[in-house]
C-alpha cells in the first residue's frame, strides 16, 4: 500500500469512495439519510490536506484533514467497502498523526456519530476520547454549529487524541482555544 498526497485528478475517485461509504448507513436503523447526502464537494477535497491509500495504482482510501484551534481536524476519513477492516484507515490516522506533529499541532480531533461500530466505537479502538468542552476553540465551535444546522447533534460525539497529556499542554490547549494564538503553531 502506497500513502500519498492527493492530487487534481484524485478527486473523482475521492468522491467515489465516500459516497459508497455512507452506503453502510442503510443498514444501521435512523441512519439512512446519510446516503443521500451529496459527497465532499472538489472544492472542500482541493483546500484541505488530503492524504489517500493507494494499492496496485487503485485509490482505496483518503482522509481528509485542516488545521484547527491549534489541532489537526479530521473532516473525513473513507475506505473503500471492499478494503475494510484491513488497516487502511488505521494506516490514514497514523499519517495524520504525523502530519500534525510535524506541525506542531497538539492532537487530532473529530466529530463523528455515536454509533455504528465504524464510527465513534472505531475512534475509540485507536485511543480517542471526548473532548472536553473547555478545548473546544473558536473554528470546531463554528464547525459543530454547522452541523447542528443537518445533524441531530444528540447523534454525534467530539472525540480527540492529544499528543501531550501534560498539564502544561492542556493548557496551552485551553489558551488556543480560547482565541490566543500566542505559540499556537502555524497551518
Amino acid at each position: 500500500m502506497l500513502l500519498r498526497w492527493a492530487e487534481l485528478r484524485d478527486i473523482p475517485r475521492l468522491q467515489e469512495i465516500e459516497k459508497a461509504a455512507r452506503a453502510r448507513y442503510l443498514a444501521v436503523e435512523g441512519f439512512s439519510f446519510a446516503v443521500g447526502t451529496p459527497p465532499i464537494a472538489a472544492t472542500r477535497l482541493e483546500q484541505g490536506g488530503v492524504v489517500l491509500a493507494e494499492e496496485e495504482g487503485r485509490v482505496i482510501g483518503f482522509i481528509l484533514t485542516n488545521a484547527m484551534d491549534g489541532m489537526l481536524y479530521i473532516a473525513n476519513i473513507s475506505v473503500a467497502i471492499s478494503y475494510s477492516g484491513h488497516g487502511i484507515g488505521t494506516s490514514l490516522i497514523d499519517t495524520a498523526d504525523n502530519q500534525a506533529l510535524s506541525s506542531g499541532l497538539s492532537g487530532l480531533v473529530l466529530t463523528t456519530f455515536r454509533k455504528p461500530r465504524w464510527n465513534s466505537p472505531w475512534f475509540r479502538k485507536l485511543g480517542f476520547e471526548p473532548l472536553p468542552q473547555d478545548l473546544v476553540g473558536p473554528a470546531l465551535r463554528a464547525a459543530l454549529n454547522r452541523h447542528s444546522g443537518f445533524l441531530d447533534m444528540k447523534t454525534r460525539e467530539t472525540l480527540w487524541r492529544s499528543f501531550v497529556r501534560d498539564t502544561r499542554a492542556r493548557r496551552h490547549q485551553k489558551r488556543v482555544a480560547a482565541g490566543d494564538r500566542k505559540g499556537a503553531a502555524k497551518p
